[in-house]
């Protein structure tokens, strides 16, 4: 079952809101920009982490607004997630993201995972993009599971931003 926009606020499954009313959906809550990075390095990735390397980022500095040419950027949002033990997430773009040529992917928000929230954004739009500070860029959406599960353990548990750590698996 996919859960409101109201039952995800009263649950508190989303903190950090800007504006709730702003920001409430019937399925979902919108998230909004918090901040733009850019890749700095490569990363690797391997199946048991043993050789994982997170890339490095920068910051993209911006005060009220900024223009963002095509290509790819990691995004961070406001907002944090505390998604219990029976439930999962998912992110999609806002409609008027893709009706403008900008995509937003971001991978399964598993049950148990606390923490930011990022995604990938990808500019497709020729002219770019110009983005304030603050947009409603994506929605969450949350669905129960049929049962509780253990829960999400890896090493972004409780992450202030979506940049990629480096590191085995916690309690794997």
């Amino acid at each position: 079952m996919i859960l409101s926009g109201t039952q995800i606020l009263s649950r508190s499954l989303v903190q950090g809101l800007l504006n709730t009313s702003l920001q409430l959906q019937p399925c979902g809550i919108d998230l909004t920009l918090r901040q733009i990075s850019l890749w700095s390095t490569p990363a690797t990735i391997d199946f048991s982490n043993a050789n994982r390397k997170a890339a490095k980022t920068s910051i993209l500095q911006f005060e009220d607004k900024i223009t963002l040419k095509p290509g790819s950027y990691l995004i961070d949002f406001n907002e944090t997630v505390k998604v219990p033990r029976n439930c999962m997430a998912s992110v999609f773009p806002r409609s008027s993201l893709w009706r403008s040529g900008v995509g937003i992917s971001a991978g399964v928000v598993d049950a148990g995972y606390q923490g930011a929230m990022g995604a990938l954004m990808d500019v497709r739009n020729p002219l770019g993009v110009v983005l304030y500070k603050d947009a409603k860029l994506a929605q969450i959406v949350f669905e129960e599971l049929g049962e509780m599960v253990d829960g999400y353990k890896g090493v972004y548990q409780g992450a202030g931003c979506s940049v990629g750590r480096d590191g085995d698996e916690v309690g794997m």
